[in-house]
């Protein structure tokens, strides 16, 4: 079987690592992206990075950062999925895309009553949801609905602000009284969980959001519980914070780690608008789809996805992260990582033995020259 490629022509894992160390150093500025891999998949990447001096991404980071950026400008109440399952009362969902990207999450809230906290403790979990009357929703006994356009939701939640807070507020999209009724929904509960998808509402959707639960923790208990479409990037931009200070579009250009999310954003990098004119790219996840080059940009490419190689100058075939190989992984019914033990053992190498043998062929010619 073959296991790597230059050209989209079989070689040796050897031949392809120094074609691979070849394309780095005649590199000018190159990027590291998809970061589909595992903890320690992500961690050679980084390591790898700052060693080229390479600008860093994961593929789908533009679906995290609007809860990135607002969380990070004005902070946020979140919890973890399994508190919310034991303490909340009232459970606020918004949006028609959490029901899909969040449906396991939601599902553990309505197969559960509360069982802790003195005032959650024994009692009947509520459920509200404020979108689409098209909208699927997975099954809670006691669950009232709102009908609401997904684009007049930031508005009312400004609303319910407005009327928890005292103030007079017109008609808007539901009316004063619908809005009233919303407000003690939330306000009554003993503790509101407030379930989104981020990607649904942007920035300044999310910012209001998290402005809504932090009134209601003045007088109750209130969290979120944001769900992503694509929670392997949120676990790549937790590891790139405690690795390198920032969660991600970070470049290692000048030593040290420098964050700008907008320069260094993986579409503006693979659209040869960017700087980057060497792409190391790491699709390693089972179901991930594959990073798209829409410029002629070379790249090095670690897939889990044979079929993918004659798209890149150099690839490798590496074991898939928790199902080929033992692996780390972000998974958003616990909100952290946990271990995925193998399905079957793999003979590929993983994305950090690939990754490594090619930081540790950089180093040997870096010696060498010295």
């Amino acid at each position: 079987m073959d296991t790597a490629w230059i050209d989209g022509q079989p070689a040796t894992p050897e031949a392809a690592l120094r074609a691979a160390a070849d394309l780095l150093d005649s590199s000018r500025q190159p990027f590291v992206g998809g970061l589909r891999t595992d903890v320690i998949g992500l961690r050679s990447a980084l390591s790898l990075a700052r060693r080229i001096g390479a600008i860093v991404d994961h593929a789908g980071s533009a679906a995290v950062y609007p809860f990135i950026v607002p969380a990070r400008e004005s902070g946020a109440f979140l919890a973890a999925p399994a508190e919310m399952r034991r303490r909340a009362d009232r459970v606020l969902i918004l949006g028609n895309a959490a029901a899909r990207t969040g449906a396991d999450v939601i599902r553990m809230l309505t197969d559960a009553e509360p069982d802790l906290g003195a005032a959650t403790r024994a009692g009947k979990r509520r459920f509200m949801t404020l979108g689409s009357k098209n909208a699927t929703w997975p099954g809670a006994q006691e669950t009232a609905h709102v009908d609401c356009a997904s684009e007049e939701i930031v508005d009312v939640l400004g609303m319910v602000r407005a009327t928890l807070a005292g103030r007079r507020t017109g008609e808007g999209a539901l009316g004063e009284e619908t809005v009233a009724t919303i407000a003690s929904f939330v306000a009554e509960a003993s503790f509101c969980c407030v379930v989104f998808s981020p990607a649904e509402f942007g920035e300044l959707g999310t910012e209001q959001i998290f402005g809504l639960v932090a009134d209601l923790n003045e007088t109750t208990r209130a969290s979120t519980l944001p769900v992503f479409a694509e929670a392997d990037a949120m676990g790549a931009a937790l590891q790139a914070t405690w690795t390198a200070g920032f969660p991600l579009r970070l470049s290692f250009g000048r030593g040290a780690a420098e964050h700008d999310a907008a320069l260094n954003a993986s579409e503006r990098q693979l659209s040869g608008a960017g700087e980057a004119d060497l792409a190391v790219l790491v699709e390693a996840l089972a179901g991930a789809s594959p990073a798209t080059l829409e410029a002629a940009i070379p790249a090095i490419l670690l897939t889990a996805d044979p079929a993918s190689a004659g798209s890149a100058k150099v690839a490798f075939h590496v074991a898939t992260a928790g199902r080929d190989q033992d692996g780390v992984l972000y998974d958003p019914r616990f909100g952290g990582f946990i271990a995925k033990t193998a399905q079957t053992k793999s003979e590929l190498p993983s994305v950090a033995a690939i990754l490594d043998a090619l930081a540790e062929q950089i180093g040997e010619r870096a010696r060498d020259a010295a």
